[in-house]
């Protein structure tokens, strides 16, 4: 089983791929359509309850985080879903750690990937970190064809969604969604094991109020929903979500203390 690191496709041979396709952007692009398709059969992954206007209405995608393979396996099924309804290339913004940039958490083999699929690095221990993020992301939504959708990961780290408290997610997703005015879509991603069934449950959204200052209620909200997302998967399917394997390093949660942006 294969946790935390990213997908098995992701090996010395796919970042010598890359590499060499780094340049020539029509090529690359069309080697990650070929990777997108693969990776969803090999997750086998399935989604449910996406709502009737996902391809008509701007959301904000907040979903747990359970491993790496967590963001190329909802992009992939991002393509799926929209490909057929574009013109262009669907893309999503999707905001990372500042590690998947500087050779910690990703090869550096892979940053023509993080480029091409829109992928923002946050540093996330500083507030103007924080506020650069949100001042793309404005940027890239004012900006073309609408709809368009936001990927976050409000724990900001791998953990067990059973476990966290308000205090322990980050702001992000909430305050993006006031500044924008589009819902927060609340979803609960299974723990990603290679080889077998692979699962996805959307929540129902949340509208966060212009006038909202504080967003205590809302980080709770979004846990209680995430959580009956996940509770959902036995009564649709028949089978519980898969139950959460950590690590040493990811069992103990990782606090950032910055302050609302």
């Amino acid at each position: 089983m294969h946790l935390f690191n990213a997908s098995s496709l992701f090996d010395e041979n796919a970042k010598g791929e890359i590499a060499r396709l780094a340049d020539q952007p029509d090529e690359l692009r069309a080697r990650l359509i070929e990777i997108k398709k693969k990776l969803l059969e090999t997750y086998r992954f399935q989604v449910y309850n996406v709502p009737e206007d996902f391809t008509m209405t701007s959301y904000i995608l907040a979903t747990n985080h359970l491993t790496d393979s967590d963001a190329p396996l909802i992009i992939s099924f991002y393509y799926a879903l929209m490909q057929p309804l574009r013109a262009s290339y669907p893309e999503m913004f999707i905001f990372a750690k500042e590690n998947c940039f500087n050779g910690v958490s990703l090869p550096q083999e892979f940053l023509p990937i993080l480029e091409m699929e829109k992928v923002y690095g946050v540093d996330r221990k500083s507030l103007g970190g924080a506020k650069a993020a949100m001042r793309a992301a404005g940027k890239w939504f004012a900006e073309g064809e609408k709809p368009k959708h936001f990927l976050i990961f409000p724990q900001g780290t791998i953990y067990d969604i059973n476990k966290d408290k308000a205090e322990d997610i980050e702001p992000g997703a909430f305050w993006l969604a006031r500044l924008l005015d589009i819902p927060v879509l609340p979803a609960f991603i299974e723990q990603a094991v290679e080889g077998s069934e692979n699962r996805l449950v959307f929540g129902e959204p949340m509208v966060i109020p212009q006038n909202c200052r504080d967003f205590s209620g809302y980080k709770q909200l979004w846990l209680e929903r995430v959580i009956e997302a996940q509770d959902s998967l036995e009564r649709l399917t028949g089978t519980p979500a898969r139950e959460a394997a950590l690590d040493e390093e990811h069992q103990t949660r990782k606090r950032f203390t910055a302050a609302n942006p």
